[in-house]
C-alpha cells in the first residue's frame, strides 16, 4: 500500500462524485485509495462520507495535512481554486483542479509557479481531451488530413436547472462562458494545435436575471486562431428544463481538404419511457457498467482524466517526477492559456469591440 497514492477530495457536490467513483474503480484494482473528502457543511459532509465510507470534514485544510493523501481533487466553486490550489500544491501534494483554474491570469500565472517550484503535477480537468470523438478530429486535423483549417463553429448549451438550481448559490459568480466555455477553447486549441489571437463577442442577459441571478444567459464570441482558422464558440445555460438533455452540443471543422462535423451530444441513442419524455443518453461522457465479479466500473470522459491523474500520481508516489510528465496532459499552462482567452471574451462584451491577445508565440 506504501506505493498506492491516496486522494482528498474537496467539494461534495456532483462533479466530486465523479472523482470519487473514478478512484473507486482504481482502488479496486489495487492502484489508488479514496481517503477523505471535506465538503462546506455537515450535512454533505456526512451524506458523502457516509455514502463513501471514507473520512470526512468540513474543514479543508485538514486533508492537507494528512501524511496519507498524496493528491487533492478540488471540485469547488470556480472562484475558491486558487487559494486551495497553492495551499495543496505548498503541502506537498499532486492536484487536480476543475476548471475554470483560476478567473485571472495573475492566478493562473501564480498556480503554475507554485507547482513548478514544487515540482508537483497542477492538472486540469478539461475532459473534452478524453472524448475519443475530439481525440480523433485531432489526429485527422493534425496529420493534414483535412488540409488547412479555414473555419467551423461549437457549441455547448446546459439546461436551466444548472445555473437556477444546482448551482444556485454562486451561479452570479460566474457565467456560461467561465463555467463551460473554457472547455471548448482548450478543445479547439488542443484539438487545432493553434491559439486564440483575436476576439470578438456578443452576449445576452435576461432569463436568469428575472430569477434573480445576475449573469449572462449566453455568451457567443468569434475565435480567430494563430493558423488563421475562424471558429464562433455559442455557450448557454438557459435551454428549458424539459429538454431532452442536460448539456446539447456539437462542432464542426471545415479545410482546404475536408470536413468534420461532431454530433457530441445526440450520438444515435436516445429513448422515451413510460416515466420520462424523450431523451438522449451521452455514454460516452458518463457510463456505469457491472463487471463480471459483480462490481461497478465507471467509464468515460467524465472520469478518465481523474483516473490519468491518479496514475501519474502513482507514478510520483513510486519515485518518478512530475517534471517528466509535462506537456502530457492539460496542465497548468492549458489553464491559463483558457482563462487568457475567457479574459479577452468578456474584455470583448464589455467594450464592445475586437481583442487582440498579447503574448509572445
Amino acid at each position: 500500500m506504501d506505493q498506492v497514492p491516496g486522494l482528498g477530495v474537496i467539494g461534495g457536490g456532483i462533479w466530486a462524485r465523479h472523482h470519487m467513483n473514478a478512484v473507486r474503480d482504481l482502488e479496486r484494482e489495487g492502484l489508488a485509495r479514496l481517503v477523505a473528502m471535506a465538503a462546506r457543511t455537515d450535512q454533505t459532509v456526512s451524506k458523502v462520507s457516509e455514502e463513501f465510507g471514507i473520512d470526512g470534514t468540513t474543514n479543508w485544510r485538514e486533508l492537507l495535512e494528512r501524511d496519507d493523501i498524496d493528491a487533492i481533487s478540488i471540485v469547488t466553486p470556480d472562484h475558491l481554486h486558487r487559494e486551495m490550489t497553492i495551499e495543496a500544491l505548498r503541502a506537498g501534494k499532486q492536484v487536480i483542479v476543475e476548471k475554470p483554474m483560476d478567473l485571472t491570469t495573475e492566478g493562473c500565472e501564480e498556480m503554475v509557479r507554485v507547482a513548478r517550484e514544487e515540482e508537483a503535477l497542477l492538472f486540469v480537468d478539461f475532459h473534452k481531451r478524453y472524448d475519443k470523438v475530439y481525440q480523433k478530429s485531432r489526429q485527422l486535423i493534425q496529420s493534414g488530413a483535412l488540409g488547412s483549417i479555414q473555419y467551423g463553429y461549437t457549441y455547448m448549451e446546459d439546461k436551466i436547472v444548472v445555473p437556477r438550481d444546482w448551482f444556485s448559490s454562486w451561479a452570479d459568480k460566474t457565467d456560461p462562458f467561465w463555467f463551460i466555455g473554457v472547455h471548448q477553447v482548450d478543445m479547439l486549441r488542443w484539438v487545432l494545435g493553434s491559439e486564440v489571437r483575436r476576439v470578438t463577442a456578443h452576449g445576452f442577459k435576461g432569463k436568469l436575471s428575472s430569477l434573480g441571478i445576475d449573469t449572462y444567459d449566453s455568451v457567443h464570441a468569434q475565435l480567430e486562431f494563430v493558423n488563421g482558422a475562424v471558429i464562433p464558440v455559442s455557450i448557454s445555460w438557459i435551454l428549458p428544463e424539459n429538454f431532452e438533455a442536460v448539456v446539447n452540443q456539437g462542432t464542426r471543422f471545415v479545410g482546404t481538404e475536408g470536413i468534420l462535423e461532431m454530433d457530441t451530444q445526440d450520438r444515435g441513442f436516445k429513448g422515451c419511457t413510460g416515466n420520462s419524455s424523450t431523451q438522449t443518453y451521452n455514454i460516452n461522457s458518463a457510463h456505469v457498467s457491472v463487471a463480471a465479479d459483480g462490481e461497478e466500473v465507471h467509464s468515460g470522459y467524465f472520469v478518465e482524466p481523474i483516473k490519468d491523474f491518479m496514475r501519474l500520481a502513482g507514478h510520483i508516489r513510486r519515485g518518478r517526477s512530475a517534471l517528466e510528465f509535462e506537456g502530457q496532459y492539460p496542465g497548468g499552462p492549458d489553464g491559463l492559456e483558457a482563462t487568457r482567452v475567457a479574459l479577452a471574451v468578456h474584455e470583448a462584451l464589455e467594450q464592445k469591440r475586437e481583442i487582440t491577445i498579447e503574448r509572445k508565440f
